[in-house]
């Protein structure tokens, strides 16, 4: 089978209030876990998806595809959400009402695989960072045009280049570890 055949987020739905609840449900999660695939926090990728699934449920009946249309409304409002917050620690700071970086407690790992993945991702450009992120949720080259905003020859050339990268940050970190010992050990 090939990439473009996997295609589901063209075909068009006809919506109704009734299947919001189903389609909540089902998708919530998957939003979640595509926020953090582009790089969310999983508290950043939790507000996102509440904020575009509310969205979603306010012009239920008029969003032909929603499952594209939840990932694109949820990464704006992350995205808009880490431009705005970029200088939120400083301002929290200087007002008194926030911890500094020193004291926060670090934040806990879900899963050890799940945090390599999401580490090797974060060693992309956003670029490709997100055309994986869409892609590992399952939207074909040619959807994630549409939804970005690209050309389908520059988001497979994209998925390319991503693969070629995360393959060449796998083998250096297996050389590392393999051929002269963690790097903690150097």
């Amino acid at each position: 089978m090939t990439i473009e055949e996997g295609c589901t987020v063209g075909r068009r739905r006809e919506p109704s209030g009734d299947d919001f609840d189903s389609f909540f449900r089902q998708e919530y999660r998957k939003l979640v876990g595509f926020l953090r695939w582009i790089g969310a926090s999983q508290e950043e990728a939790e507000d996102s998806a509440q904020t575009a699934m509310l969205k979603a449920l306010e012009k239920w009946t008029e969003i032909e595809h929603p499952r594209a249309w939840v990932r694109t409304a949820a990464e704006r409002h992350f995205l808009r959400s880490a431009v705005r917050d970029l200088d939120a620690p400083t301002r929290a700071i200087r007002g008194g009402w926030g911890v500094s970086e020193e004291l926060a407690c670090p934040e806990s790992p879900s899963r050890d695989e799940e945090q390599s993945v999401l580490a090797l991702l974060g060693k992309l450009g956003y670029k490709q960072r997100q055309v994986m992120a869409y892609y590992i949720d399952g939207f074909c080259p040619t959807e994630i045009a549409a939804l970005i905003g690209d050309n389908p020859a520059t988001v497979r050339s994209n998925l390319r280049s991503a693969r070629v990268n995360l393959d060449r940050i796998l083998q250096e970190n297996n050389a590392a570890v393999d051929g002269h010992g963690s790097k903690e050990e150097r």
